[in-house]
Order: C-alpha cells, then sequence, then structure tokens
C-alpha cells in the first residue's frame, strides 16, 4: 500500500489505556509492519485527566510506527467542571463558547495543530471526536481527513463546533452501527458523506494462560466475573459494584473481579475484589480465567473488551442501554445483556449456573470475533474507504 496515513490522536502510546487511542496503534501498528507508510501525531501527554506533558517531545520509532509528540502549551483547566456544569445546561451555547471549552478540557497544543497543517501527502485520521487535536486540526488539514469520531451519546456531542467538525470530515468511520446511527441522528447532512462501519482488529496478542493468571493475581480456584478496564464511575463499574452486592445478597455467593487503572475506588463489598491495573502478560489469561465477562459501560462505540473475551472463549454480559454493546452480543449470540435488576440477576444467574450454555456463547463469540474483526477483515474495509477519498 503506497498510500501515507498520518493518524492523530491526543494519546498515544503502548501503556496508554484508551479505547481510541489503543484503536489506533492498532491499526498503526498493523500497517506498519506490512509496509504502508505511517506516521502517529500526538502530544506528550499521557493523562485524559490532566493534560499535562508526560514524554519528551520529538519523533521516535515505536512497534515500527514513526510518532511525534508535541508540547501541550497548558493543562486541563482546573475549573472545567463548573464551566461544563454552566455550558452544558444552556439552551444556547455560542460558537466561540464551544471552541473555548475544547481548548481549555486540552490537550490544547498549537504545535500539534501545526504539524497536522504541514502534512502534504495521503490523507490523515483523526481519532476521537472530543479533543482540540480533532477539532481544530481537521478544519487545518490540507488532505483528505478522516473522522474516526468514536461518538458516544454525551453532553458534549450538542456543541455547534460538533456540527462544523462532522460536516467538514471526507470520510467517516464508525466502530460499530450503533454509532453510525448515532452519527445520522446527530448530523443528518452526513447521510452523503463517505463512511464505513471500520470496527478494529481484535487478536491475542499475549499468552492465554488461566492457570498462570491465576496465580499471579492471587485468585485462587473459585469460578469468578471479570470487569476489565479503567475502573471509573462513567464506565458503569460503580453501579456494577451496587448491582453484584444485590446479586450476591439474593443468591447467596458469587465473585466478581474488577481489574484495571484505578480512577474512582468503587466502596469494600463482599465477594469484590479490586485488582487495579495487572500485568498485561495476564490480560488474555484472566479473561480466559473468568466464567463471564461483564461491561457495564452505559457509553461505547466498539468496546475491545467484549470481543476480546469472546476470542478467549468467555461469554459477555452487557449493560443493554449502550447499544453498541448490546451490538456485539446480538450480532455474535455470543453474550446477554440487561436493562434492569430483574434482567440482570436472572440472565447472570443463567451465565454462571449452565456451563454448556456459556460455552455455546463462547463459541458464537469467538466465530463472531474471527469473522468480523480479523486485520484482514478490518485491512479491506480500509482499503476500501482509502479507495472512496482518493
Amino acid at each position: 500500500m503506497s498510500q501515507t496515513i498520518t493518524f492523530v490522536s491526543p494519546r498515544y502510546g503502548a501503556d496508554v489505556v484508551g479505547g481510541a487511542e489503543q484503536g489506533a496503534r492498532s491499526y498503526a501498528t498493523r500497517m506498519a509492519a506490512e509496509g504502508w507508510n505511517v506516521r502517529v501525531l500526538s502530544s506528550c501527554a499521557r493523562s485524559s485527566v490532566t493534560w499535562e506533558d508526560h514524554d519528551e517531545p520529538g519523533t521516535t520509532i515505536e512497534e515500527g510506527v514513526e510518532v511525534t509528540r508535541f508540547r501541550v502549551r497548558r493543562p486541563r483547566d482546573p475549573q472545567l467542571d463548573a464551566l461544563s456544569g454552566r455550558l452544558f445546561a444552556s439552551p444556547s451555547v455560542s460558537l466561540d463558547d464551544a471552541y473555548d471549552w475544547i481548548d481549555r478540557q486540552g490537550p490544547d497544543s498549537p504545535e500539534l495543530l501545526e504539524a497536522i497543517a504541514a502534512v502534504d501527502d495521503g490523507v490523515v485520521s483523526l481519532i476521537p471526536y472530543l479533543y482540540q487535536p480533532t477539532v481544530r486540526g481537521l478544519h487545518l488539514a490540507k488532505v483528505p481527513a478522516l473522522l474516526q469520531a468514536a461518538t458516544h451519546p454525551e453532553p458534549p456531542l450538542r456543541l455547534p463546533v460538533f456540527d462544523e467538525l462532522f460536516s467538514a470530515a471526507d470520510a467517516l468511520l464508525h466502530g460499530s452501527r450503533a454509532e453510525q446511527q448515532l452519527v445520522l441522528d446527530r448530523f443528518p447532512t452526513t447521510a452523503s458523506t463517505p463512511q464505513t462501519v471500520l470496527g478494529y482488529p481484535i487478536e491475542v496478542d499475549g499468552p492465554v494462560d488461566p492457570d498462570a493468571a491465576r496465580r499471579a493475581l492471587g485468585l485462587g480456584d473459585e469460578p469468578f466475573c471479570v470487569y476489565l478496564g479503567r475502573v471509573d464511575a462513567g464506565k458503569g463499574v460503580l453501579d456494577l459494584v451496587e448491582r453484584f452486592r444485590a446479586f450476591r445478597q439474593r443468591r447467596g455467593g458469587g465473585r466478581l473481579v474488577i481489574a484495571g487503572p484505578v480512577i474512582d475506588k468503587p466502596p469494600v463489598v463482599d465477594g469484590v475484589d479490586v485488582l487495579g491495573r495487572i500485568p498485561t502478560e495476564h490480560k488474555f489469561g484472566l479473561l480466559a480465567a473468568a466464567d463471564v465477562l461483564i461491561n457495564p459501560s452505559p457509553h461505547e462505540s466498539f468496546s475491545f473488551v467484549v470481543p476480546e473475551a469472546f476470542l478467549v472463549g468467555t461469554p459477555a454480559l452487557v449493560n443493554g442501554w449502550c447499544l453498541p454493546l448490546r451490538e456485539h452480543c446480538e450480532n455474535s449470540r455470543g453474550g446477554l445483556w440487561y436493562t434492569g435488576v430483574a434482567d440482570f440477576d436472572a440472565a447472570l444467574g443463567r451465565l454462571l449456573d449452565d456451563a454448556p450454555f456459556r460455552d455455546h456463547l463462547a463459541a458464537n463469540g469467538r466465530a463472531y470475533t474471527e469473522s468480523m474483526f480479523s486485520w484482514d477483515a478490518v485491512r479491506t474495509r480500509w482499503e476500501s474507504i482509502l479507495g472512496r477519498v482518493n
């Protein structure tokens, strides 16, 4: 592939936790390994909470990818939450106020914007929609600009800057059909924009040793459910702990293991173990050791962890109000979903008590993931959309 692709992501790196950022890296590393002309432009920040510089500015080669990082002029405004409350409660927000919110949110990096404007070959692919490098950078691009928005139904989406952003994109890349429908509902004019439901490559890139994971993480031999991801109230984790506490009380037992970087510490509850960030080499072993993966997030545009669990033989239980999560389970027949207390209890109880049913769902989920999200399948969709913008 002779086409040059410049990925723009506010954060980038193998140890950056975030679906959109993980997505950009999953494309870039695979493309580079196959000889595509790939580069990444990013900030020096690692934290999406502070957006303070962490890495040194400049160009490095990481996993075969040329990555150039630029300094952040100022970290996130400490008064942003108060400003957001006022802004999102307002029935009408001016374009100037919306752009000011984008800049105060961070990462505010004029040098990164200048680098986007300087790209003079191929295409730029910007991910996700919410931050300054995408919001301001897409309008500066001199080459075709692809927007992989990773859109969520969240308050900022109604800001007027995003009407401008989505209408200016040369192509839209969606994680799921549910995300595509959300974008079409919010921005009807995008119906005529070239677009595809691209998804992400999902492959096992580490050992799958459930016994080693149990030993290393001190989990013993007891069956358990697992949540794997950022431990954050916004991801539904605190709601899950409360649901599981009540479920365990009614059932008389059960165990939930929560793994991932802790942003909001859950309350101490019997039967719930919070491991924090775990070593990467035990990620797939932990998923394989679990009887059920639970993803309670109310806002996702794709979710890596659900098809990753499918791939190692673990069915999923997901928040049914999150349509991309439900889409994974409906399309694969590899998991169940809940929208209330009664169906959470019924679905989780069935999954825990019926091993043949779990195995049946897991086989369905594995077949779905291998078919839809192999790199071959995702690469074909990439090649198709690139052909439509050139």
